[in-house]
């Protein structure tokens, strides 16, 4: 309770001074009073009395519902400037970083000598053609080697020796039977 009771009163004293927030959705002398109040039933409440307790979350409900208000308020009148944001005592939240599946994947499999491919789909491919090569060197077109075709967008290959290097690639095909491209 004492760090959300300093960050209230740093956030009111710094928003007081600043043109753009002359008006908060939450009075600043409603959100001092509801500081108050927060701070006295903590302090009350640090003997242990049950009633304290119950009224110091009640008043921190009150406080976290004020200031969610504020910071709402604060979001939109900053339309994302940190430095508006910072100003008013207010934290930069964490955003959600961005993760984009990667177009070709290899990874380990669940036994030794197993390995997953997995790719993106692709539009048009009615199945995609796996291939593979052992050896310390990318290989050269004529050097990849034929390890299946299928349907889906992922194969696991088996039957790997574990300490060899291994080159992985994958064709699409308009072909929607594996069987022909096997033959070509």
């Amino acid at each position: 309770m004492p760090g959300k009771i300093a960050f209230g009163r740093t956030v009111v004293s710094k928003m007081s001074l600043i043109p753009l927030f002359a008006s908060p959705v939450v009075t600043y002398a409603v959100l001092k009073a509801i500081i108050d109040k927060l701070e006295g039933f903590y302090m009350s409440s640090r003997g242990g009395d049950h009633e304290q307790i119950a009224l110091m979350y009640q008043a921190e409900k009150e406080f976290d519902e004020a200031f969610r208000k504020l910071g709402n308020q604060v979001e939109q009148v900053a339309n994302g400037d940190p430095a508006i944001i910072l100003s008013t005592g207010f934290h930069l939240a964490k955003q959600p970083a961005h993760f984009e599946k990667p177009d070709f994947s290899v990874e380990a499999g669940d036994v030794p000598g197993t390995i997953m491919l997995r790719r993106k789909s692709v539009a048009a491919a009615a199945s995609y053609v796996w291939f593979y090569n052992v050896g310390a060197d990318m290989p050269t077109e004529d050097k990849w080697l034929f390890a299946s075709c299928t349907t889906q967008t992922t194969f696991e290959m088996k039957g790997l020796i574990p300490s060899n290097k291994v080159w992985f690639g994958w064709q699409r095909s308009l072909l929607p039977e594996c069987s022909l491209i096997q033959s070509l």
